[in-house]
């Protein structure tokens, strides 16, 4: 496997649990047909398609939170199951829009949450962790709301704020599930120059679904649909001339 390959599926497929023929043994359920990809370092690869269609799934499957039902896949040139849920943390980060925090819990605490796979059971922080979690918030323009409650912020704020205990986590595989959903126009142009930056500095690759082909185009490397049951790929520059944006027509 090339160096620079971070995350690798082959012949894969996704799904969850299995369904039961009315006779017969039960067999899994896949949401699309079997594909193999490549994320590399340094690049970001937009993940499209309409709603319901598996790109959460996918993720999910990709950080190692929903099993495959079948085909392989490898991060950083292993088995995604060699690794153990704290050992995979280092590497591989997952971030939704959707998750929540204890009351009272501070926007530093809550972004300092991604030290936890360093930090150990009794969150052992040293001031290194601590400058790694300033810098997150100030990459993230989060710092300015540094000691407000996490429970207080705006649906956008929240967004930056996830993205921050991600950046803090420091991993080489990003993964984002519609990250700019609740950011308005200038903040969501400006998260995306964010992802360019932080591939270029520090050898990452993400993955970030979108339904803004606008941003898809504009600032990501490839463009990956999934479409009538089937995963494609492309470079952002070809996926509309290749038809890949065609799920998006409205007719």
């Amino acid at each position: 496997m090339a160096c620079d390959v971070l995350l690798k599926c082959e012949n894969l497929c996704v799904g969850y649990g299995a369904v039961r023929p009315k006779r017969g043994a039960e067999r899994p359920l896949s949401l699309f047909e079997p594909f193999s990809f490549e994320l590399h370092a340094g690049e970001v690869v937009a993940l499209m398609g309409v709603n319901g269609c598996g790109k959460s799934t996918l993720l999910k499957t990709f950080a190692g939170l929903v099993p495959q039902v079948s085909g392989d896949v490898f991060l950083d040139g292993e088995p995604l199951q060699a690794w153990n849920a704290r050992e995979r943390a280092r590497r591989v980060g997952l971030v939704r829009m959707s998750g929540t925090a204890p009351d009272r819990m501070t926007v530093r605490e809550f972004v300092g949450l991604g030290r936890s796979p360093y930090s150990g059971f009794l969150d052992g922080r040293t001031a290194e962790d601590e400058k790694i979690v300033d810098d997150a918030m100030q990459a993230t323009d989060v710092a300015c709301f540094a000691e407000r409650p996490f429970t207080e912020l705006s649906d956008g704020e929240r967004s930056r704020v996830f993205l921050a205990e991600a950046v803090a986590q420091q991993v080489n595989v990003l993964l984002l599930d519609e990250p700019n959903a609740f950011l308005d126009i200038p903040r969501s142009h400006a998260l995306f120059r964010l992802l360019k930056k932080f591939v270029g500095m520090r050898e990452m690759g993400i993955i970030v679904s979108t339904h803004s082909i606008e941003y898809a185009e504009k600032y990501c490397d490839r463009i990956a649909v999934i479409d009538g049951g089937c995963f494609r790929v492309a470079p952002a520059s070809e996926a509309r001339t290749l038809g890949l944006l065609d799920w998006a027509r409205d007719e």
